[in-house]
């Protein structure tokens, strides 16, 4: 819903509630799902974000003005400048809270200014007396000393700022067994982020949050993860994109606007994304799967996100039927390629039947964007369909004049189908 509809809509909460139209927790749980007014207000809005970006210059600028007279300094006056920021972000952190603690702007930009010290006099002290740290070890102190500015503060800068250096320090000590405790730290942020969730579930900063969660989910399961993976990867990706596109559908599907849906848009693209690499027959010439090769951890993981993906899509049937059951089939699928492979190396059988399921998948968007008079569905399904069209004339050698004429009869599609969609909206709009 737009600023001024939820405006109006606040504004008649008071008369429907005396009317005896609502009950007033119906026009909390209202309040709650379109979120306080200021997340309406783009004079806060814009004060919020150039208050935070103020604040990060304002401490990068001290970084380096430090850095350029740092030799200088003796050990003594080093380190009270490394307590003096460290003090001085405290205790604006800690006015803020006592006098402004209504305030947003004041709660985010003395989180994130807090935040910056912090590591700033992590890296004073290590630098001047020479602690030995590497990389992944003052990303971990860091994280867990700005850890509570989340929850004392409410800042979500601070928790997207986190979430962050959670993906770096997964990254700086890649395949460690050490660093499988980066489930931790993102479970750390789950309640912060559910809080989020329950009282502004589709507020600007809360939909930016979770699209940064997700992504950096995928990021931490890659580079903790991945060393451990033989051939099974392909349908590993598989089944987290459907999990995570049937948790979209269950869980954040009331919007009209599609970049408020995360787990819905990074499943859905992560798969299509997948499923068209899986189109080359060169993802598959070398793939060597044996069923006996697979470890135990991977078994087990394969097991319990099969578990998940079938049991959502058994939700997904009853609650809708069949409509989307085609996206969420796409580790069935993809396990059957396995087989495939394994009784019949080479990928060429593989590679058919994953063109089959993309060229399936491009017709039912299209045909079903054309009878509910969707521009994006259908231009999605041409967009998938020409680009499989493309990479086959890559793989197979047709002259340039069969690739061109083939375009040329995309590119009419796209432009007639569209015409035909639009004067169609328009003819049921004015009747």
């Amino acid at each position: 819903m737009n600023k001024k509809a939820v405006k109006w809509l606040y504004q008649e909460l008071p008369e429907l509630v005396a009317k005896g139209v609502l009950t007033p927790s119906s026009a909390e749980s209202l309040k709650k799902h379109y979120g306080p007014l200021e997340e309406t207000s783009g004079a806060r809005r814009a004060l919020l974000i150039f208050g935070v970006i103020g604040v990060i210059l304002v401490g990068l600028g001290v970084m380096l003005i430090l850095a350029h007279n740092w030799p200088q300094l003796t050990k003594g006056v080093r380190l009270a400048i490394a307590a003096g920021l460290l003090a001085a972000a405290q205790l604006l952190a800690g006015l803020a809270l006592h006098y402004k603690p209504d305030s947003r702007v004041w709660r985010e930009c003395t989180a994130t200014l807090q935040a910056l010290m912090l590591g700033t006099a992590m890296a004073l002290v290590g630098q001047t007396y020479h602690l030995t740290e590497d990389t992944a070890m003052f990303l971990r102190n860091w994280l867990l000393l700005s850890l509570p500015l989340i929850y004392l503060l409410e800042s979500d800068v601070v928790a997207g700022l986190y979430l962050l250096g959670v993906a770096a320090w997964s990254s700086a000590g890649r395949y460690s067994p050490e660093h499988q405790l980066v489930w931790l730290f993102l479970l750390l942020a789950i309640p912060y982020c559910r809080r989020l969730v329950q009282t502004a579930r589709y507020a600007n900063t809360t939909i930016s949050l979770l699209w940064m969660a997700n992504l950096v989910f995928y990021f931490c399961f890659m580079t903790a993860w991945g060393s451990y993976f033989s051939e099974s990867a392909f349908l590993i990706y598989s089944l987290l994109f459907t999990v995570n596109f049937l948790l979209g559908l269950f869980w954040f599907n009331s919007s009209r606007e599609r970049w408020r849906m995360p787990f819905q848009a990074i499943g859905l693209t992560g798969s299509l994304a997948l499923i068209y690499l899986l189109t080359f027959n060169s993802s598959w010439r070398y793939l060597h799967w044996d069923i006996s090769g697979v470890s135990l951890a991977e078994g087990s993981l394969i097991l319990v996100l099969s578990i998940l993906a079938a049991g959502g899509s058994i939700r997904l049937i009853r609650q809708a039927g069949w409509r989307k059951l085609q996206y969420s089939v796409a580790p069935l699928i993809i396990g059957g390629a396995y087989l495939l492979q394994f009784y019949q190396p080479g990928g060429i059988a593989a590679t058919v039947l994953l063109n089959c399921y993309l060229l399936a998948l491009s017709i039912s968007m299209i045909t079903a964007g054309i009878r509910r008079s969707s521009l994006t569905r259908v231009n999605t399904g041409l967009l998938l369909l020409a680009l499989l069209i493309a990479a086959r004339f890559f793989d197979i050698d047709f002259s340039f004049v069969v690739r061109g004429l083939v375009f040329v009869i995309l590119g009419i599609a796209f432009l007639v189908t569209n015409l035909l969609i639009v004067r169609r909206k328009k003819s049921e709009e004015t009747v």
